[in-house]
């Protein structure tokens, strides 16, 4: 369920924080996870147009609903820095067409990837659907599922921003 927003109260129902993330490109939704240094992992809607969907070898033109994990470090009372960000985007696969990105020709050899077209029909804009997310601060690593595509997805969180959005 959207909702580019989420709040802290305390036990007595004082507001202690009131984060909105919301934009028509990007929409919080679903599950969120309190990190042991005060930060939050959020999970984000990050739409994508079709022409973007295209270009990166998507075999049907529409708009996707990507995502994003989003680490934020509250600053005020509702406000709060992007420290840390993951997009699904950035690790994606293909084997329709050659010519679009994010092409191989053996999908199996590339795990730490996601086909783009992988149950992502005609009318599917909403493509993976993050459901949960949980921390493992021992391991520093993420664990997400995919409602959508009924997987687990785990990964890491010790690498910096530009880190992540490689493979």
């Amino acid at each position: 369920r959207s909702t580019g927003r989420v709040q802290k109260v305390a036990y007595d129902g004082t507001l202690l924080w009131d984060f909105t993330y919301s934009t028509s490109t990007y929409c919080l939704h679903h599950d969120i996870c309190p990190m042991p240094n005060g930060n939050v992992l959020l999970i984000s809607y990050d739409v994508r147009t079709a022409a973007e969907a295209t270009a990166a070898g998507c075999s049907v033109g529409h708009i996707v609903w990507s995502e994003k994990i989003i680490e934020v470090q509250p600053t005020g009372t509702n406000t709060g820095n992007i420290v840390w960000e993951w997009k699904l985007w950035d690790h994606l696969t293909q084997n329709i067409d050659s010519t679009r990105a994010n092409y191989h020709a053996t999908i199996i050899d590339h795990p730490e990837l996601l086909n783009i077209n992988y149950q992502n029909g005609s009318t599917t804009r909403d493509w993976i659907h993050m459901n949960g997310i949980d921390y493992n601060p021992v391991m520093d690593q993420i664990v997400f599922s995919s409602h959508n595509i009924n997987q687990l997805f785990v990964i890491d969180h010790s690498t910096t921003t530009a880190e992540a959005a490689g493979h």
